[in-house]
């Protein structure tokens, strides 16, 4: 809802000013990337991880958004995943 007597943004227009955080999604991928008023930009796969760091501001840490390192160990993956034949010949057949 626009305030009375301004003309209502159209969908395609950005904002502009002093004190805008932008986070953009980058097509292909699941990265976002975030770019602070001050002018610094980071990228980030963790959204939350993206905001904390904006709103950091004026204090950023160094090199960007902190990423969490991977898991020790993976997980297994679901049944429905599993494709090596051997295990798949070894379950019991499921009636119909």
């Amino acid at each position: 809802m626009s305030e009375p007597g301004r003309t209502p943004r159209s969908p395609g227009e950005v904002l502009g000013g002093e004190h805008v955080l932008r986070v953009n999604w980058l097509p292909g991928s699941d990265r976002l990337r975030g770019r602070c008023h001050c002018g610094a930009e980071a990228e980030a796969d963790d959204p939350v991880a993206m905001w904390e760091w904006l709103l950091a501001h004026p204090v950023h840490p160094a090199g960007g958004v902190e990423q969490p390192g991977p898991p020790a160990e993976l997980p297994r993956p679901p049944a429905h995943v599993v494709t090596d034949p051997g295990v798949l010949r070894g379950r019991a057949p499921v009636p119909a």
